[in-house]
């Protein structure tokens, strides 16, 4: 079974590493606990590391080794959000095989989707979300995957958990992504974006 971490780099630096390593020692844990965990700290000094510009590090790795493909980062342009149900899904590891999160939205190339589980939001295809409230920044307590950032972001009280139901979307003012390569506030929206 293959799964995959995508690590920001931006002029020379390589972000958040200890927790990418954090999430590799627990899909090691569960699913290798047997296995030598790859350490990855030592496989970026293996690399040559862009000195300038965006780029976005994708790792392919399993209990049998590894693959590293560093290539230049655009954020996806987005210019619509579809709210999309899907009470059936899982996808609390980081799986290569996104089959789970594949053909839920092929409507257009820059529409991207919200996924609901049991009438709760969780995330979208590719990020978490976050949620403006006029005052602080909220995600949702239903995530599918507990990306990095959401939990550097949630140690750090630059967001909170609370619980989001579908009905409750018009309530906030703006919707944002975070991810690895996302940090709060750098793709947000007004809330019409989404389509209910």
């Amino acid at each position: 079974m293959d799964f995959l971490e995508s690590i920001k780099i931006e002029n020379h630096k390589i972000y958040h590493l200890a927790e990418h390593q954090k999430r590799v020692n627990q899909t090691f844990e569960k699913f290798s606990p047997k296995a030598e965990v790859l350490d990855l700290e030592q496989i970026f000094r293996q690399q040559i590391i862009p000195k300038e510009g965006l780029f976005k590090a994708r790792m392919v790795y399993s209990d049998q080794g590894y693959s590293l493909e560093i290539s230049p980062y655009t954020p996806k342009k987005i210019t619509s959000l579809k709210v999309v149900t899907k009470n059936d899904i899982s996808y609390d590891f980081k799986f290569l095989d996104r089959k789970a999160l594949n053909g839920l939205n092929d409507d257009k190339p820059e529409q991207e989707i919200i996924i609901v589980k049991n009438d709760q939001i969780t995330d979208s295809s590719y990020a978490n979300l976050v949620f403006y409230d006029g005052k602080k920044w909220v995600t949702p307590k239903t995530y599918l995957l507990n990306g990095t950032c959401r939990q550097r972001l949630l140690k750090e009280g630059k967001i909170t958990e609370e619980k989001i139901e579908k009905k409750d979307i018009q309530k906030y003012q703006k919707i944002g992504f975070i991810n690895a390569m996302l940090d709060l506030g750098e793709m947000t929206w007004d809330i019409d974006i989404v389509e209910l």
